[in-house]
């Protein structure tokens, strides 16, 4: 057997042997904790990184749109370049995911206030529609939505 046939072989072998009747189980991310390790310190890497953004900038593409007025200016290039909002919905989900893993009180914080200006800009469209999309209430129109 030449090496090629053997690989496929034990990758499809590999492949058989390892269904089955297995489900997952889901469990809240507030029931590990990590030990100091090369991974705790990614956690705090992350942390320190998305704490370190500036929320009213991601918000800016949503305020806008919703014809309010933003605090600051949204950030450049994916921000400002006709993909405005679209950190915004990653960063909701990495705060989310952060107080879920640490219940940092003040990630909690950051994450309400998000929510709670993206609810305000939600609030104004008479929909639920929400975008930070520039013109994206029109394609929306046109969407006949």
């Amino acid at each position: 057997m030449n090496k090629k046939s053997l690989i496929l072989f034990l990758g499809f072998g590999t492949l058989a042997f390892g269904q089955g009747d297995k489900t997952v189980s889901y469990f809240p991310l507030n029931k590990v904790a990590l030990s100091e390790s090369v991974f705790s310190r990614a956690m705090q890497t992350d942390k320190n990184y998305i704490m370190s953004m500036d929320a009213d900038r991601l918000l800016a593409p949503y305020l806008k749109e919703a014809e309010l007025n933003p605090k600051k200016q949204n950030y450049p290039n994916w921000e400002n370049t006709g993909l405005d909002g679209h950190i915004g919905g990653h960063y909701i989900s990495a705060l989310a995911l952060m107080y879920a893993s640490t219940g940092d009180t003040k990630v909690k914080q950051r994450l309400d206030y998000m929510i709670d200006e993206l609810e305000r800009c939600q609030n104004l469209s008479g929909n639920g529609y929400l975008s930070g999309v520039p013109g994206g209430k029109n394609m929306e129109r046109n969407l006949g939505r």
